[in-house]
């Protein structure tokens, strides 16, 4: 009779003795390691840092048609970045504040619909002073979208691959940046500047 025992199951994001791979290992595997609830928790923050990006770098691109059309000098166009940043420091901290109390997922939703709905809003903006309430408006989503969204898919994340899930969602930036930059060559190609800047906006 043998006394060998029986070989012990392997758990998700360990190797066996021998060093067979398992199924969370390779190129995906901190992909293949999230539930379903933490690949949508992904997805969710993946769209929503891309958009971020897509909506921040709107308005660079936009920045000599905004000059033209408003009559603005370097100092005042320099305060749409600025007040853009600086606020998105305060909305870190208010979403931090809201995601303890109603959840992370509907902190999350919360405020990828406050960039969303002030970044078409800028679109629509009469002078240079409504459109930079309006872009500090849209800071706060930006800024706590950024907190939140990090948090969300770290809870998901093993700890084997938190690391490597977060770098992902970090890589949304360049997808909203290049996306960004494709609208931005259409639509300044087919409409004059003085619409093509709202265009941009409406389009975030």
């Amino acid at each position: 009779m043998s006394t060998t025992p029986p070989p012990r199951a392997l758990t998700p994001g360990k190797r066996s003795r021998r060093g067979e791979r398992t199924a969370d290992d390779g190129a995906l595997g901190w992909l293949r390691a999230l539930d379903p609830r933490g690949r949508r928790a992904f997805a969710g923050a993946f769209g929503g840092y891309a958009l971020d990006s897509y909506d921040y770098f709107t308005l660079p691109l936009s920045m000599v048609a905004l000059a033209a059309y408003f009559g603005l000098d370097s100092g005042r166009t320099g305060l749409f970045t600025t007040v853009t940043l600086v606020v998105s420091a305060i909305g870190g901290a208010v979403a931090g504040v809201i995601a303890d109390r109603v959840g992370r997922v509907r902190a999350l939703m919360i405020t990828v619909i406050t960039y969303a709905v002030f970044t078409v809003a800028c679109g629509f903006a009469p002078t240079f002073e409504t459109l930079l309430v309006f872009r500090a408006l849209q800071g706060l989503g930006f800024g706590g979208e950024w907190a939140v969204g990090a948090i969300l898919v770290a809870e998901y994340a093993s700890a084997k691959h938190r690391g490597r899930t977060l770098g992902a969602v970090q890589s949304s930036w360049a997808v909203g940046w290049a996306l960004a930059a494709v609208v931005y060559t259409l639509v300044f190609s087919v409409a004059g500047d003085d619409l093509a800047w709202r265009v941009m906006f409406w389009t975030g």
